[in-house]
């Protein structure tokens, strides 16, 4: 809308071009653009407002570009790589510079052209700069999505406990040291929100953003406080990919309590709008009222202990625009079936923290678990079996009873078990046990034990008939051949085939020479020798033989081996009688009879 200086300035332009010859509306023009201060397009465009027409033919390349697409693209490429973080970017005469100095561009063309076009294909940075369009989820009921967020407030805490600010003059990137002197003692605001009714909790906490904090914070939020309705454990927890929201700690936490955890891609934070508004409106009605406070009264129980009493109040009477209701009303509407509670804060915090544990079974089929210690007895649980190791956990739920994991052998397919801890009596007994004198019972077989039997039964078989146990156990202790007939327990040594090996040569080994010396004896020992070999012809001549022979001092004693020569010396020669010959005959004479 034109003021009335510029109606005044521009009435007298328009009757001065109405009365101008053609050729001479120019200086007009220019004179009143410089009263206006603004430039010559301007300036006419004021006077088209103020009734003047040119009256001038539309051209006929009007709204065609000089450019060819491709070297639009390009235009607009150059202009989109050139933004910073600022959002300050390169403008569009120096883009065509550049690219008309690259060779680039086939002609030289004005900016406000190049501009007019990137606009009409929305291609400008400008519109680059939109943000994209984003698709509107919804959620079934309440507790079917919960969305988590934590962010660090401009307020901190001094160790005297006093709450402080964070001015931007003295807490900013230039001034690291005061970030670090406060960033121990920075106050991080949790908030959860229900994406169906958009309920909402809030927590703070000191030391950042951590995985502790985080489960603290859930634990505490799925846990029913005095006076608030919300509470529960939802079905889908949605959270930015931060380290604390994607670690292990949470991941196994919400896989123990049944929850499908998600993450947002990094920057796509309207993605969990619902808690990021919580955030905003925390900001607006609750933590503005800080400045009303002293900062000396402010403790961290305070605050969260204010908090959440605003929270009640502000979901129980604000109405939201979307399903116009009041919050809290909204998620009244939640069933049974859609209302998962915990068993209580701390059954809640050991799921968090406490990882599945093995514990070994008792010959009764028990087992001890959890503080103080319980006994659960086992023996409904499928493929327990004493001596075996079992994987247990706690029920978030239903405690103090357990989850006691089975795993089908055929299919892989594992289930958990839900066990109640074991009742027992005065003296610490199971409630029940069989009395003694009143009922004698045998404990059920496991399939450890049917396995067992069936393998013992069919080792000892014989012919077409299967043994008991007891005869199958009796012939294990009489040490019968198992499977008799049946299993050849040579049969794999008899099919091995053994190749004949070709002869190696070979090296003698060469073995020292051993040369072995007759013991020696003293002249009286060797003596005393003799008299038991000679007996009867033993003689004085025997002594002094041996004396004589072996008295040498450069070589004394007897050999032991020449005591059977000498006892040859003394024994006397038996006579030599020829039987070659039974009958006489004369020298000369006929032989047979014959003269």
């Amino acid at each position: 809308m034109l003021t009335a200086t510029e109606h005044d300035i521009l009435g007298r332009a328009r009757e001065e071009l109405l009365r101008a010859p053609r050729g001479h509306r120019a200086p007009i023009v220019e004179r009143a653009a410089q009263a206006l201060g603004c430039s010559v397009p301007t300036a006419y465009r004021k006077l088209s407002s103020a009734g003047f027409s040119t009256q001038r033919k539309r051209r006929s390349d009007a709204r065609s570009s000089v450019l060819s697409e491709n070297e639009l693209v390009l235009v607009a490429g150059v202009l989109r790589a050139s933004l910073n973080k600022k959002g300050q970017r390169m403008p569009v005469r120096t883009a065509l510079d550049m690219l008309q100095a690259s060779g680039r561009l086939a002609t030289a063309v004005h900016e406000s052209t190049v501009s007019r076009q990137l606009y009409a294909r929305q291609l400008h940075p400008e519109q680059m700069a939109l943000p994209e369009p984003n698709m509107v989820m919804r959620s079934l009921h309440p507790n079917h999505v919960w969305q988590c967020d934590s962010t660090t407030g401009a307020y901190y805490y001094l160790p005297g406990g006093r709450l402080r600010w964070m001015p931007e003059d003295q807490f900013y990137k230039n001034k690291v040291a005061n970030l670090v002197k406060a960033s121990s003692d920075l106050l991080t605001r949790y908030a959860v929100a229900d994406h169906y009714s958009h309920a909402l909790k809030f927590r703070y906490y000191l030391g950042g953003e951590s995985a502790e904090n985080l489960l603290d914070f859930l634990t505490w939020a799925m846990c029913q406080q005095p006076g608030n309705p919300f509470h529960g454990v939802p079905r889908l927890l949605v959270m930015d990919p931060g380290a604390a929201n994607k670690g292990h700690l949470l991941r196994a936490f919400c896989q123990r309590v049944g929850i499908e955890a998600m993450w947002h891609a990094p920057g796509a934070a309207r993605v969990t709008g619902s808690v990021e508004k919580a955030h905003d409106l925390a900001r607006m009605h609750f933590e503005t009222r800080f400045r009303f406070r002293d900062p000396a009264d402010v403790t961290l129980d305070k605050l969260n202990a204010d908090i959440e009493s605003w929270s009640v109040a502000y979901c129980s009477h604000n109405v939201h625009s979307r399903h116009e209701q009041m919050r809290f009303g909204c998620w009244m509407t939640i069933t049974a079936e859609q209302l998962r509670v915990p068993a209580s804060l701390e059954a809640l915090r050991e799921a968090a923290v406490r990882e599945p544990e093995e514990r070994r079974v008792s010959n009764s089929k028990r087992i001890t678990f959890g503080s103080p210690s319980r006994t659960y007895l086992l023996n409904l649980v499928p493929g327990v079996a004493a001596g075996l190791k079992v994987t247990v956990q706690s029920n978030p739920f239903r405690a103090p009873a357990v989850d006691v994991l089975f795993t089908n052998p055929d299919t892989g397919e594992q289930s958990w078990h839900v066990v109640e801890p074991e009742a027992t009596d005065a003296g610490g007994f199971p409630v029940d046990a069989p009395v003694w004198g009143e009922q004698m019972q045998r404990a059920g077989f496991s399939d450890v034990d049917r396995n067992r039997n069936a393998i013992t039964r069919a080792a000892y078989k014989v012919g077409d008939e299967l043994p008991t146990v007891e005869q199958a156990d009796a012939a294990r202790k009489a040490h019968a051949a198992a499977y008799a007939g049946t299993v050849d327990s040579m049969a794999d040594v008899k099919a091995t085939p053994v190749p004949s090996f070709l002869p190696r040569r070979s090296t003698p080994l060469e073995l020292p020479q051993r040369q072995v010396v007759a013991r020696r004896l003293t002249v009286v020992e060797a003596c005393k020798q003799l008299m038991v070999l000679l007996g009867d012809r033993y003689s004085p001549q025997v002594y002094a033989h041996v004396h004589a022979t072996y008295a040498d001092p450069a070589d004394p004693g007897v050999p032991e081996d020449q005591l059977q020569a000498i006892s040859a010396l003394f024994t006397p020669a038996q006579p030599v009688v020829d039987n070659s010959f039974t009958g006489l005959r004369a020298v000369g004479g006929a032989r047979g009879g014959q003269s």
